[in-house]
């Protein structure tokens, strides 16, 4: 099955408790949601990013995507440590805030 990679899950308050800031739930019809840097993660942390480039040894470039969200930091991380596991090509899911669903985009790394 299908994964999609959201490279950032931030959280908001909101009712007094903790909830992702963004609605992700459109990006399942392309596969199970998995995040590669969790809220509490840092791109920038040695320890965080040998966490997420493990979380990222299973992608698979014909069939996985990528879902930028959050820090534009871990974005770049992700891209990064696909390129140093040898992944060269990646579906990337853009929202549309007009039609409100997710068009596929494939950029080379």
């Amino acid at each position: 099955m299908s994964r999609v990679y959201i490279t950032s899950n931030r959280l908001r308050k909101r009712d007094g408790e903790m909830v992702p800031a963004v609605d992700t739930r459109p990006a399942e019809k392309f596969g199970v949601l998995f995040p590669v840097f969790d809220h509490a993660m840092d791109p920038c942390s040695n320890d965080d990013m040998s966490i997420a480039k493990s979380r990222l040894m299973d992608f698979d470039d014909e069939q996985d995507f990528i879902l930028p969200s959050g820090s534009p930091l871990a974005t770049l991380a992700t891209g990064l440590l696909l390129r140093e596991n040898g992944i060269r090509m990646i579906q990337v899911l853009e929202w549309d805030r007009f039609s409100l669903k997710y068009h596929l985009k494939v950029v080379s790394l």
